[in-house]
């Protein structure tokens, strides 16, 4: 009879030569690093920093992401949205502000060493908000989204993603106890993901 240890050897050794083969199979480009060219779907979530005028912001956030890379050897090109469910808020007893969730459409850039990706990226964002201070009011911002990352591949149609993004939204008015208030909102996130290439 053959022991389990044995079964779990023999099925570890399966799972790395089929790995093996994958990698070789689709994974690199003729010049030795990773084929990033197509589309991906993912996931990520981290953390929210910023201000809203003179409010200081923070909290944590989650969402989806998707795009289309196009390669030219170590050089990648692309676009991808993304949406975010937010809890970057401040609350005090007098007022509060909420960005209850991101968008954005971004242009990206990089270069691809062996497995890795870094990139820079830039396009348009989005973000609905609500600010309260005896009045509720809500409010969508618009403005520039900016930032850069790092990206690597963990098997042969999967990445691992760590990126720094930054939401600089103009400013709207908000309906303060009986006058108004200009908010302008800055946001710092730092995010970390994972993608399914195709």
């Amino acid at each position: 009879m053959t022991r389990p240890y044995h079964r779990l050897g023999i099925i570890m050794a399966l799972a790395l030569s089929l790995s093996s083969s994958a990698f070789a199979g689709g994974l690199f480009s003729t010049d030795g690093v990773s084929n990033w060219q197509g589309g991906y779907v993912g996931a990520h979530g981290g953390i929210g920093l910023g201000t809203a005028g003179s409010l200081t912001t923070g909290g944590t956030l989650y969402g989806v992401h998707g795009g289309m890379n196009i390669q030219s050897g170590s050089f990648v090109g692309g676009l991808e949205g993304e949406f975010d469910s937010s809890q970057v808020k401040n609350s005090s007893t007098s007022e509060s502000f909420t960005q209850s969730w991101m968008a954005s459409g971004r242009g990206r850039g990089g270069y691809a060493f062996g497995n890795n990706l870094a990139y820079g990226t830039f396009g348009l964002g989005i973000s609905g908000t609500n600010y309260t201070n005896v009045n509720s009011t809500d409010a969508i911002k618009y403005g520039i989204v900016y930032g850069a990352g790092l990206e690597t591949f963990v098997m042969p149609n999967v990445t691992l993603r760590g990126e720094f993004i930054h939401y600089d939204l103009a400013a709207s008015n908000y309906l303060a106890n009986g006058s108004s208030v200009s908010l302008d909102t800055k946001s710092n996130l730092l995010r970390f993901g994972i993608s399914y290439k195709f």
